[in-house]
């Protein structure tokens, strides 16, 4: 059996440090830090980053720069420049920042939608037509963000007919592509493999992404199997840095699909990416002395063929 007989042949890497990854840490980053990291994971290859989010700065002060990131920043012409808009007037300033897509969030849980977005499901699903609108006339893509499509922390099991019933709205909306998130990072490869080919079936030419969190620690796994039913858009993040700002206080461990280990993933199976791994290697090594991090993923604990190989042939000189 040949596992990459059915996997797409091309993966989109989708960068979410910048937006997921720094909401989540207690300290603001200063705005010409978050510059120079983003510029920099735009020399990586990745096909898009998402540079922050147009929420209020109240609801996500770490994030409250988004304007002023947008202005600063290198744009490459081969990368997609994205944004997280959770309303109507996110999407007024992405507008005004001149950004290629917008993730418009919609939240599968009625409770995590309350607490996130201090609206009802309902409430976001109606605006979308407005948000969809807004962009288009602007030629900004949207991409319908479905958080807690698998699990809710405050819910439990979402059930598969929930999340198919929004991707079905959002579709209706004309968003021009659905990525379901693993919010709580606790979806095992057989519910991915269902839900989306669930949502392939009722939606044949949707472009559907998935965005992945880490918590069981299956989100490769999750990734594989994806792929295996036609998904080929993944958000990473670098260092696996990242989770929702409403999660309870215990879920620490949430953080995301390391972007370095994904990539390396792909390069060792001969599935192509675009990404360099050295530079997304070497740009997660920075950010990790920058944020004080540590080893937060196997690539930055020494986990590569080369470096694995490397350390037993020095050892065995040694001896």
């Amino acid at each position: 059996m040949n596992l990459l007989e059915n996997l797409p042949d091309q993966i989109h890497v989708v960068e979410m440090l910048p937006r997921d990854g720094f909401q989540r840490l207690d300290d603001f980053v200063p705005t010409d830090e978050k510059v120079e990291i983003i510029d920099a994971l735009s020399a990586t290859g990745v096909d898009e980053i998402e540079i922050s989010s147009f929420t209020h700065p109240k609801a996500v002060p770490t994030l409250r720069d988004a304007d002023d990131v947008a202005k600063q920043i290198t744009r490459y012409d081969d990368v997609t420049y994205r944004a997280l808009v959770p309303n109507l007037v996110g999407m007024e300033r992405a507008v005004e920042a001149d950004v290629d897509k917008v993730n418009a969030l919609v939240t599968v849980s009625e409770t995590y939608t309350k607490k996130n977005q201090n609206r009802t499901r309902e409430e976001v699903l109606a605006e979308m037509d407005d948000i969809v609108e807004l962009a288009h006339a602007h030629d900004i893509e949207v991409e319908a963000g479905m958080g807690t499509s698998f699990y809710c922390p405050y819910e439990g099991q979402i059930d598969a007919e929930e999340t198919l019933s929004v991707v079905d709205s959002v579709v209706e909306s004309g968003v021009d592509e659905v990525t379901l998130a693993t919010t709580m990072g606790l979806a095992n490869p057989v519910e991915i493999t269902e839900r989306f080919s669930a949502a392939f079936d009722a939606h044949p030419d949707l472009d559907m992404g998935l965005h992945l969190h880490d918590t069981n620690g299956m989100s490769l796994a999750n990734t594989l199997a994806a792929m295996a039913v036609g998904v080929d858009r993944f958000d990473a993040s670098v260092c696996g840095l990242g989770g929702g700002v409403v999660l309870p206080e215990g879920m620490s461990g949430v953080g995301n699909t390391p972007t370095e280990d994904l990539v390396q993933m792909l390069t060792r199976m001969g599935v192509g990416h675009g990404v360099d791994f050295g530079r997304i290697e070497s740009v997660a090594h920075d950010v990790s002395d920058r944020l004080g991090l540590g080893a937060t993923s196997h690539v930055l604990m020494g986990g590569t063929v080369e470096r694995v190989l490397e350390t037993v042939a020095s050892d065995q000189q040694e001896k």
